[in-house]
């Protein structure tokens, strides 16, 4: 299946980790000093993930972060892979899923459910008299930008095929006669799960690099396992964010074995500040994972809509752990973060401000309305219409009373910087409140040690207003 270049970010954390746990596990069932220099992951090409051996695809790997288990949802996953093993032959498919995937109704197993759908797109194209450009054989082939998805699929696997080819090979993969289907499998956990959810995801991936201390006699302890843990985050995290800028290049990005072996042998015990953001972010990507799980805070939106949360996720994750946590920083004013190396101390200070607050005000605000300054590490939302207005996220919640947040705010030296930018404050409050920053000026506004040089305006705004969720969404239209 061809790369998707807007891809579910909440399955690219899913999908890191299980890739990660692939390639451990495949690692630890070699003998300790194993020559692993011919094997190589590759994520997000043909498929999630794949595993090479001496340049030739040997496995390929679909994930899916669905909270659901209805085959439907799964369908369109299956098929892609099924095609992508036709056009492998010596290789095999793996599907991991967060949740079990269920056969389609009437039937008991994946493959049969397969079978089943190729099927219908053969029986839909066969029985079509005249051919009018209906089916999804003849919409695969067509010359229309819009096309099923379905159809999508197939054009990205056979670009180039008639109708007649399409259904030739098609009704190949049906009859088993590449021996395609019987190549895939639902992928089986060692609890003999064929699923695995999020939460335990990790406890899988620390279960093998645990494994692959102790074969080689360096495994030290809990703190030292955590440490490992999280540099390889940071390691897959980077892979996937350049991956991501070189979409539409021919260049391939893999991650050797031989280097995987190398961190799992390799002291980390001075990552300090790395270790921290990588930590942050995995446990910022998994506040957004829970709050999306639950029902109570999280619906799809309906129809075609596209969902806020997911759209403003994509910029922030696809940040580097280390500008992500900058970002963090400015979206909590009502804190004192002015220590680099205070990641692990402030996020967990403010759990509750981050999972109901920020993500919530992140899921309800109209994404359009994004202006982000990478650069500057802001993002905020803006009026639509002049006189344009900025409206910052924040962490800040309905615990105390706005006189008391507007002097944690103006007492806060690392944001005397948005007196000057930003005049509204989204928060969880129930009204809105107004004051003026005037009462903290200095000559010059003080920053933090690690804060970049920027040029600022010379004044300060005459006021800021914290803004309650629901009026800041009516505004951001």
């Amino acid at each position: 299946m061809a790369f998707d270049a807007s891809p579910s970010w909440s399955g690219f954390n899913y999908q890191g980790k299980v890739a990660l746990y692939y390639a451990l596990k495949l690692i630890n069932e070699e003998p300790t000093g194993e020559d692993f220099c011919n094997i190589s992951l590759m994520l997000e090409d043909i498929e999630d993930f794949e595993i090479f051996r001496n340049g030739n695809r040997v496995s390929l790997h679909q994930v899916k972060a669905y909270s659901t288990s209805t085959y439907s949802k799964y369908s369109n996953a299956l098929l892609a892979i099924t095609i992508e093993l036709f056009k492998n032959p010596k290789a095999i498919g793996k599907i991991h899923t967060w949740k079990e995937i269920n056969p389609k109704p009437k039937f008991k197993k994946i493959d049969e459910s397969i079978k089943d759908d190729l099927c219908s797109i053969l029986d839909e194209y066969r029985e079509a008299n005249p051919k009018i450009g209906s089916t999804l054989l003849e919409k695969a082939v067509s010359e229309d930008a819009k096309k099923p998805k379905v159809s999508a699929i197939l054009k990205a696997a056979f670009p180039r095929h008639t109708e007649a080819q399409l259904y030739e090979d098609l009704n190949s993969i049906y009859l088993e006669e590449s021996n395609a289907i019987s190549r895939l499998d639902v992928y089986l956990y060692e609890d003999n799960n064929r699923y695995c959810d999020l939460d335990v995801i990790n406890s899988k991936i620390k279960s093998e690099l645990v494994k692959a201390l102790v074969n080689r006699n360096i495994y030290g302890g809990e703190d030292h396992l955590e440490k490992k843990f999280h540099y390889f985050l940071g390691m897959m995290d980077a892979y996937i964010i350049q991956r991501h800028k070189n979409i539409g290049s021919n260049e391939k990005i893999v991650i050797a074995f031989d280097k995987l072996v190398e961190v799992i042998e390799s002291d980390h015990e001075d990552i300090g500040k790395d270790y921290l953001a990588y930590k942050f972010k995995d446990s910022f990507a998994h506040m957004i994972d829970q709050y999306m799980e639950d029902p109570e805070d999280y619906k799809e939106p309906e129809g075609d809509q596209p969902c806020n949360l997911k759209e403003v996720r994509k910029i922030l994750l696809s940040l580097s752990p280390q500008e992500l946590w900058a970002h963090y920083r400015v979206f909590c004013p009502h804190i004192v973060l002015n220590h680099e190396n205070n990641t692990d101390n402030a996020f967990n200070a403010d759990t509750q401000g981050t999972r109901y607050v920020l993500i919530n005000i992140l899921h309800e605000i109209n994404f359009k309305r994004v202006s982000h300054d990478a650069s500057n590490y802001k993002l905020v939302y803006r009026t639509a219409s002049a006189p344009h207005k900025k409206y910052l996220p924040t962490t800040i919640a309905n615990i105390a009373s706005p006189n008391q947040i507007e002097k944690s705010i103006t007492r806060n030296p690392n944001m005397s910087e948005l007196l000057f930018e930003i005049e509204n404050l989204i928060y969880k409050g129930e009204k809105s409140h107004t004051f003026s920053p005037n009462c903290m000026l200095h000559t010059e506004a003080p920053r933090a040690a690690d804060e970049d040089s920027r040029s600022k305006r010379t004044e300060a705004l005459n006021n800021i207003t914290l803004v309650p969720i629901m009026s800041a969404k009516g505004e951001l239209i």
